[in-house]
């Protein structure tokens, strides 16, 4: 038997292996009916038509994870899930609505969404009726992907409209729909946006100079990156030793300004589960305020005692992409993990701007200065 027998051979004994055992193909998502189980709850319900789906990394865990486009009824879901061993576990879900599914394209001379489909307008591979665009990209301090998506959506007195959404880990950083009543959009129907891989940032209307806004992530939430305005960024939270009741802790917390310079800012953390606290011997400009200690109140528009711990920090000549440390020492007086909330404000003319606010899109609670503050390490 010649070379080239053998190889028809083993070419026929390779092909007969494939089709003997076709189960060793892994599956690249999960099967309708585990789709409709996770997300909805249920075996039975209105068909799942699945229009895409790409692995890529969507936390801070190596394993890959599969984001899965599908329609059922009325709404257009974009669900992750993580292959475990033979089974799949389900993450999270983005579900919109909207009462006509179907084929829809933007008019650029119209300056609107029109129903149906045109040659030169077809869709992305990754995209629905309803999630028109999906972009996948690292923010800052990720080496994991965020979903950002363009949502159509249909509201009196706009009509149909598109406006970009963002995702990280599953909850939510962008809300477009803030915007809706935003001058341009109003007349152009849609908020495009691009992604500065080089920032880790996004601009709407990028091509539009009158209206063009970058947006940043502070470690929250997407912030308009407004001039004069710095935008105090989370980079790390440290604990050395961690948290352990009625023993002291030395807590570095690392910021960045992703925002613009500006020649001073108060950064203020807040303890409200009590405990002791002092300062670091190499902290400046640092101030600690202990229970029973005066501060003023915002919404009651007076001066109150202290109820817990508070840090104030005044920061001058803050520029843009330069980090800043903050030092303290801290006893916790319960078994919990201690809240620490913290805020940014900056003056702005006559005017106190803080991060976050009441229009803010990530969990706060209000410290008891009456401002929104974010929960660090939540």
């Amino acid at each position: 038997m010649n070379f080239y027998s053998y190889r028809i051979i083993f070419l026929i004994f390779t092909l007969f292996l494939f089709g003997f055992y076709p189960s060793c193909s892994q599956k690249e998502h999960p099967s309708e009916k585990e789709i409709r189980v996770f997300v909805y709850g249920k075996e039975e319900g209105d068909p799942i038509r699945i229009l895409g789906q790409k692995q890529i990394n969507l936390d801070e865990s190596p394993e890959m994870e599969t984001l899965v486009l599908f329609q059922s009824g009325q709404s257009e879901v974009l669900s992750a899930f993580r292959k475990e061993g033979s089974s799949w576990a389900f993450l999270w879900k983005l579900e919109f609505f909207q009462k006509n599914l179907g084929p829809m394209h933007y008019d650029g001379k119209q300056n609107a969404w029109i129903p149906g489909s045109v040659a030169g307008a077809e869709k992305l591979t990754f995209s629905g009726d309803c999630l028109r665009r999906v972009v996948l990209a690292e923010l800052p301090g990720d080496n994991f992907n965020s979903v950002f998506v363009e949502v159509l959506s249909e509201e009196p007195p706009l009509g149909l409209f598109s406006v970009p959404m963002g995702y990280r880990k599953g909850k939510k950083i962008w809300d477009g729909f803030q915007l809706k009543e935003h001058e341009e959009l109003k007349r152009s129907k849609r908020v495009e946006f691009e992604y500065n891989a080089k920032e880790k940032s996004f601009r709407i209307f990028p091509t539009n100079p009158n209206y063009s806004q970058e947006f940043v992530f502070n470690g929250w939430e997407m912030i308009a990156n407004l001039p004069m305005q710095p935008v105090p960024s989370f980079v790390s939270l440290e604990m050395e030793p961690k948290f352990e009741k009625g023993k002291e802790s030395l807590v570095t917390l690392q910021l960045k300004n992703r925002g613009n310079y500006v020649s001073l800012t108060y950064l203020s953390l807040s303890l409200p589960d009590a405990g002791s606290i002092r300062l670091a011997n190499e902290t400046q400009g640092v101030r600690l305020y202990k229970k029973g200690d005066i501060v003023y109140n915002i919404i009651q528009n007076k001066k109150i005692p202290a109820e817990y711990p508070l840090l104030e920090v005044t920061k001058e000549g803050w520029a843009n992409n330069f980090r800043y440390g903050i030092k303290f020492y801290y006893t916790p007086i319960t078994t919990d993990n201690p809240r620490i909330l913290f805020r940014s404000t900056y003056k702005f003319y006559q005017e106190i701007i803080s991060i976050p606010n009441q229009y803010s899109i990530a969990p706060y609670e209000r410290d008891q200065q009456g401002f929104p503050s974010y929960i660090l390490n939540q």
